[in-house]
């Protein structure tokens, strides 16, 4: 594609140093061929326009309204179509830095850290560390690059080989491949705390109480990019021309913020943050000189903002101890949140704060990028006792150990701060050994220590001094035996799995568990194997625990999967009560660009209302929805009166027809740009049943879920006629004074006695279980359909195990041993009584 404006310059005149610098530009197509990245300029006042360009663009900085960024080729092509004036501007690599590098046969020979090592020459150098330093350090790669270059990791403690009760901290250099400094930086870090181990008084403390992990070069393929033994022409981007910090999952615009897949390097510190339990982070960069603490993606405050604001400010206050007047004094004086300078999406300090409960910052340690070798000893000398603080952090706070009550054993535990956490700021304690450590600023607080399995804890009134740790250790009560269940989802697509975890109370040792309309329908495993649903409908999941005592206890837990078909969003018309409806991505996808789509849904019932619930949603966000929007109408088409327009992050919740056809018509649009993770909705349909009850003794059941469950409301207009209500949980009669039975279970058949005839309206949600259980003899069958059923349909699921159908107050019956068949169907609203030969499970046929 040709650029809309072209501003190419041949020779741009740069002052760096105070020296004045003649670099020569290539021209686009070289930078794309050669670097596969360019950088460019361009001035932008309007915040919704940025936020847009930042989904598509690698912003680098902003000053004022003049935005620096770099793009890949495609990114760039999607930036021209803004039409937006641009400068091309010098890579990092373009500009004449002076650079020593250092060979591998050189290392013997260092006798200072003005250099930059060659790729052999780094892998030799820190595999050395574990070779000279066995007892406090190890060293090993956690992945590998696109091009297969080594992600070296270095662990540095006392006890090195064992994982102790104490904090985990995190720092790795060098995401973008052409910021060197924080490589320079932390490959001397891992020698400076070593060769100082036992010598220095802070740096022995560190190792003694700290478990330390040393990234110096995160993106190996970007810093050399002209080849292993030099880094004049690294790049900010890695081999796949990615932006590796907008590669992350983020809190606000989902699992693929850029549109791309997770890069070698990206999944590398994902799993490594899975696998441990950092306590506290930092990312190093170049390009500006300031610390940039969280959010990036949004304007929320972190709950411990100030918390950042000290400890920032630490930082950069200890730099201008020892640094001249000018450097680090960019935007507040040296610090900054960093939505407040420029938002980006999935970066990784915003990741690791908001997806693993550690406190990660960004580190901007040099404004020129490839910092001369000249210089770093320099710029070291400013930051590495600020850097040495930043550690010194992590052991502050409120540190200590959960355990359990009975065994003493480690507990993994949520720490929550009542009233203060907010956005995923709480921390949990390590599950191989109870540790946690949570940083706060000075205060007083109420901490709630929270597992599944075990009874909470809140201890309050814990004081937190700065620059002091506050030891909290705690053992949690499993308390009485209470079955607890989770699953990975509640509503799920027909043929898909779910996966179900115990969390029960009391420490059970057996578990017997049974999957209504699942595939297998039963387990004898703590943490069952993934079960498989493949017809539509709710479904009960029923766990019975038993602890080594021999106490069992069973729950049911009702309706708890619901089993829907997907509706995409397309153009088209659709007719249920049971959908599971996607953004045209479908469950795990994102919605594609430039789409214009309309779908109507119409009750799959006569007279009820189609309700859509969304449980999930994520759009492009925009001041006024004007990008990307999901737009809502009461009716059958775009005429109807609109309900309301939603983008961003912001929901439509649950959402009603209130139209004479009960229909809802969605109409969704996305422009050419950004796309996000789009909806999951639930489509049901709510109606009103009218429940027939006889003079006299009747059998009630009903095919609606209620909205209001409650006896008392859900009778009142006949109460003066009923004289009682007998079901399964009690009985509920005002003449009698008896109120045992306090809610309605539309799972359940009931047994009403009236003074005279009456309709009982029942308004709510259709309901979608048709699971029948019948116990051996005799049982009152409530019916969980609109539709009335033939019961020859009922025989040919039972066959001989029916012996006789009866309604409650009513001479038919179906009676086939005896040719006996004058009941021939079975009404909603009705119950009737089912006798069978011996215990059977059926779903009760639909039509």
């Amino acid at each position: 594609m040709r650029p809309l404006i072209t501003i190419l310059f041949s020779i741009i005149v740069l002052i760096t140093y105070g020296q004045e610098q003649t670099v020569n530009v290539r021209s686009i197509e070289t930078y794309f061929a050669e670097l596969g990245e360019v950088c460019f300029s361009f001035d932008l006042e309007n915040d919704d326009m940025m936020r847009k360009l930042t989904a598509i663009i690698s912003i680098d900085n902003v000053v004022g309204k003049t935005v620096m960024a770099y793009a890949n080729q495609e990114e760039f092509n999607q930036f021209l179509e803004f039409r937006i004036p641009y400068k091309i501007v010098p890579h990092s690599s373009d500009i004449p830095v002076e650079i020593t590098m250092l060979g591998k046969d050189n290392l013997k020979d260092i006798t200072d850290w003005n250099f930059y090592p060659t790729y052999d020459a780094y892998i030799s150098m820190m595999y050395q560390f574990a070779i000279d330093y066995p007892d406090l350090c190890n060293v090993f790669s956690i992945g590998n690059s696109v091009q297969g270059r080594q992600l070296v990791m270095a662990k540095i403690s006392k006890n090195v080989n064992t994982r102790e009760p104490e904090p985990q901290f995190l720092y790795t250099g060098t995401m973008h491949g052409d910021e060197l400094a924080g490589y320079n930086f932390l490959l001397r870090m891992i020698d400076y705390l070593l060769t100082n181990y036992s010598v220095d008084p802070d740096v022995t403390y560190l190792l003694d109480n700290v478990e330390i992990w040393i990234n110096p070069l995160s993106n190996p393929d970007g810093t050399y990019k002209g080849g292993n033994n030099t880094v004049n022409s690294s790049v900010r981007y890695n081999a796949n021309n990615v932006d590796l910090n907008r590669n992350y999952p983020d809190p606000e615009d989902g699992p693929h913020p850029d549109g791309k897949a997770w890069q070698p390097e990206t999944i590398a510190f994902m799993q490594l943050a899975e696998q441990n339990n950092f306590v506290m982070a930092g990312n190093t960069h170049g390009g500006e000189e300031v610390i940039n603490y969280p959010w990036d993606t949004w304007a929320n405050l972190t709950a411990d903002n100030n918390w950042w604001i000290f400890v920032c400010r630490e930082y950069v206050d200890t730099v201008h101890i020892y640094s001249p007047a000018n450097y680090m004094t960019y935007l507040n004086n040296g610090i900054t949140r960093g939505y407040s300078w420029y938002s980006i999406s999935g970066g990784r300090q915003d990741y690791m704060n908001y997806f693993h409960n550690c406190r990660e910052v960004t580190m901007e340690l040099s404004k020129v990028k490839r910092l001369a070798t000249s210089s770093l000893n320099t710029y070291w000398n400013y930051n590495y006792r600020s850097m040495i603080n930043y550690i010194k952090q992590v052991t502050y706070g409120v540190a200590g150990t959960v355990t359990d009550l009975l065994s003493n054993e480690p507990v993994r535990a949520k720490i929550t701060i009542n009233g203060h956490d907010t956005d995923n700021s709480h921390v949990f304690s390590d599950s191989q050994n109870g540790f946690y450590q949570r940083l706060l600023d000075s205060g007083t607080y109420n901490i709630t220590f929270s597992s599944p399995g075990y009874l909470p804890l809140t201890v309050e009134g814990v004081n937190v001094q700065r620059y002091q740790k506050t030891v909290l250790n705690v053992n949690l009560d499993p308390g009485p035996l209470n079955p607890v269940i989770s699953s990975s989802a509640r509503a799920i697509p027909i043929e898909s799995t779910v996966t179900f975890t115990d969390e029960s109370g009391g420490k059970p040792v057996l578990w017997e568990w049974a999957f209504q309309g699942g595939t297998p329908n039963s387990s004898s495993l703590k943490n069952p194997e993934p079960v498989l649903y493949s017809t539509a409908g709710t479904f009960d999941v029923k766990l019975s625990i038993t602890n080594s005592n021999g106490e069992k206890i069973t729950r049911v837990f009702e309706d708890y999967i619901r089993v829907a078909p997907i509706e995409l969003m397309s153009n088209k018309s659709v007719t249920t009560c049971n959908s599971l409806f996607y953004d045209s991505g479908g469950e795990n996808g994102s919605y594609g660009n430039n789409q214009m789509l309309t779908l109507t849904f119409l009750p799959g019932l006569s007279g009820a209302m189609v309700e859509a619930d969304f449980l999930e949603f994520g759009l492009e966000a925009s001041s006024g929805c004007i990008y990307d929007y999901l737009r809502i109408f009461n009716g059958s088409n775009t005429e109807a009166p609109l309900i309301g327009v939603w983008c961003g992050a912001n929901s439509p919740g649950k959402i009603s027809a209130t139209n004479p056809a009960g229909s809802l018509t969605f109409q969704f649009k996305s422009d050419a740009y950004v796309t996000s993770t789009g909806w999951k909705a639930l489509i049901s349909c709510k109606t009103t049943e009218e429940i027939i009850i006889e003079n006299g003794w009747s059998g009630i059941s009903s095919y609606v879920v209620p909205i209001d469950t409650n006896i008392d409301t859900l009778f009142q207009s006949i109460i003066q006629d009923i004289v009682v209500v007998i079901g399964d949980d009690g009985i509920y009669s005002p003449e009698l004074n008896i109120f045992t039975l306090q809610d309605w279970n539309s799972r359940q058949a009931y047994l009403v006695k009236s003074t005279s005839p009456q309709l009982l309206p029942m308004t709510g949600t259709l309901m979608l279980n048709r699971n029948i259980s019948l116990n051996q003899g005799w049982n009152l069958v409530h019916i969980p359909t609109p539709q009335q059923i033939k019961i020859s349909g009922i025989q040919s699921i039972l066959n001989d195990d029916l012996i006789m159908i009866k309604p409650v107050a009513d001479i038919n019956l179906f009676w086939p041993q005896m040719g006996i068949n004058s009941l021939t169907n079975l009404l909603p609203g009705k119950a009737y009584y089912f006798n069978v030969s011996k215990k059977v499970e059926f779903m009760f046929p639909d039509k």
